[in-house]
């Protein structure tokens, strides 16, 4: 059996890893943000680094989609 290992980091999110390779990401109020099947990490401080670093990763997905949406824009015109 596989054991559950989770972090909660002072940004307000929380990592848990479980199963195999999967990995879950919750907001402060618990609310999955975030869910993969196939993570490529295993340590607990791996899935602290993964957890305090998610803000950022957050961002840059964020980011990511925008530029994605203007250059559809771009192309509807």
């Amino acid at each position: 059996m596989t054991k559950t290992v989770k972090y909660t980091s002072d940004n307000g999110y929380t990592g848990v890893m479980y199963g195999k390779s999967s990995y879950a990401v919750f907001d402060k109020d618990g609310k999955e943000v975030m869910h993969t099947g196939f993570r490529n990490f295993n340590t607990y401080d791996e899935l602290v680094e993964h957890v305090e670093k998610y803000p950022k990763f957050k961002e840059m997905l964020r980011g990511a989609t925008h530029k994605l949406n203007d250059e559809e824009s771009e192309d509807d015109i």
